[in-house]
């Protein structure tokens, strides 16, 4: 019997970066500390940011569904999904 890989390396790779809309439609991009991220033009230049800032590391960028929105307010969760939509 074979040891899977996923059983050797259980999770590589946490999201690092997370990429959506703010409330009013902004695309941003934050990290999971809250101290890297932006507003950008659209989805392109986020993502563009998001995998340049985690050096192209497979699975370091995750984009919310289209439901959900982001808010760069420190004091509201600092990147954290801000609700549906």
């Amino acid at each position: 019997m074979g040891t899977l890989a996923r059983d050797i390396h259980p999770a590589l790779h946490a999201h690092r970066f997370l990429v959506g809309r703010d409330p009013q439609g902004r695309w941003i991009v934050s990290d999971e500390l809250g101290m890297v991220g932006g507003i950008f033009a659209d989805k392109d230049s986020a993502v563009r940011f998001a995998l340049a800032e985690s050096d192209h590391m497979p699975g370091a960028v995750f984009c919310a569904p289209c439901e959900v929105t982001l808010n760069l307010d420190p004091l509201a969760g600092r990147g954290t999904a801000a609700g549906h939509h």
